[in-house]
């Protein structure tokens, strides 16, 4: 990997750090690791063609480094201003990047906000490239909601109800002529039930163009979209917290509906569980089908720095007039870990990891968006594969 421009960034905000000592934060995550397949050569990863996520214990073959300084560089009238900076690099397994097999660094985010500003119910008003609205599951990695770009806003302003977020999202690496804009908002942290919030995300987008002056061409119309989703969290529900989603998104004649239900808490005193249930129905100009997913992880603290995982999770894709396909994952892991809790990181852990499909997915097997053809290229005539590894996985 080449670290030059990584290194001087790095170099400048330690300069800043050493004159601010205590207004300097580092933070981050990471994820790695190797694995072999069960018929010789590199891990393999399985998912559903169709389900746009996977059950992810000991089903990750990707890199992921995403170390983030966020530097204090201002306050005023009791606001914090500060610079987040974070250089990141992602790659999945057998992709190369721009021509060649050295793991890149681009910058996931780059922008400037003020926290806490009064004026604004204490909320922030930032400006740049950053991570936004992300609305997470876990256990199989799913953004419910993501507006990830390069934009501005307010954030967590406090109008009574709840917190106020409002933002313009766009990106940065399409043609000047022709983009398409977001304006997400939320409202988020509005108290409804005893120990529950409710939040509503709402956002509209469009395309933004014009006429190529060079060839007089008009690019293609795209179709505005919309998506809402309502999200209830309850605490102190079968010892844990509950989530409850739902979700319409529709722009033009694709639409996507979709419920979800998450369950986690302590199932023991040295187990914690995480349940998840989802149902989507999608239709692309008037073709219908419906995905099904339901799953579950446990996470059981041995002793000392020693846990055992278990997750099982399955996927079914119903296109219509089509063979309905089915996918089911099991991964049994142990782990060493820096803690007793389930969270607790950095942590190694060593996995074996075992899928099943039927035929109808074999057929397709290499449409599956995670590593399809290396997939299919070690199990493309089978039905089902096992993959053994270990991966590290740290945040801080």
């Amino acid at each position: 990997m080449k670290f030059a421009r990584l290194s001087l960034a790095a170099a400048a905000l330690a300069a800043c750090g050493a004159s601010h000592a205590m207004d300097v934060d580092f933070s981050g995550y990471m994820r790695a690791g190797t694995g072999i397949n069960a018929r010789g050569g590199t891990q393999v990863c399985f998912g559903l063609p169709g389900a746009d996520t996977k059950w992810r214990l000991g089903n990750e073959c990707d890199y992921v480094i995403e170390p983030t300084l966020t530097a204090k560089v201002a306050e005023h009238e009791g606001a914090s201003w500060k610079v987040r900076v974070m250089p990141s690099v992602y790659r999945a397994w057998g992709q190369s990047e721009k021509g060649t097999d050295d793991l890149t660094t681009h910058f996931g985010q780059v922008y400037v906000f003020g926290d806490k500003i009064s004026q604004l119910g204490n909320g922030t008003a930032w400006a740049g490239r950053r991570f936004y609205n992300r609305l997470q599951t876990g256990i199989n990695d799913q953004f419910l909601e993501n507006n990830d770009g390069d934009g501005a806003g307010i954030e967590n302003v406090d109008v009574g109800v709840g917190k106020l977020s409002v933002a313009f999202m766009m990106s940065g690496l399409q043609a000047a002529n022709n983009n398409r804009y977001a304006l997400p908002v939320r409202l988020t942290n509005i108290k409804d039930l005893p120990n529950g919030e409710l939040a509503f995300y709402v956002t509209p987008s469009a395309q933004l163009k014009t006429k190529d002056q060079n060839d007089g061409t008009e690019p293609e119309k795209q179709d505005s979209g919309l998506a809402v989703g309502v999200y209830q969290t309850l605490t102190g529900v079968f010892g844990g917290d509950t989530l409850v989603g739902l979700k319409h998104d529709k722009t033009g004649d694709v639409t996507n509906n979709r419920l979800v239900l998450q369950q986690g808490g302590m199932l023991t005193k040295s187990t914690h569980y995480d349940l998840l249930a989802e149902y989507r129905v999608n239709e692309n100009a008037g073709v219908k089908s419906t995905w099904t997913a339901v799953g579950g992880r446990t996470d059981t603290h041995l002793g000392g720095p020693f846990r055992v995982l278990a997750e099982l999770g399955t996927d079914i894709v119903k296109p219509e007039n089509a063979p309905t396909r089915q996918m089911t994952k099991l991964t049994l892991a142990g782990a060493i870990s820096a803690g007793a809790d389930s969270w607790s990181r950095p942590t190694l852990r060593l996995f074996v990891t075992h899928a099943m499909w039927n035929e109808a997915t074999r057929q397709v097997l290499g449409d599956n968006w995670v590593n399809g053809e290396r997939l299919k290229q070690v199990y493309g005539d089978a039905k089902a594969g096992t993959s053994i590894g270990i991966q590290a996985e740290a945040w801080w």
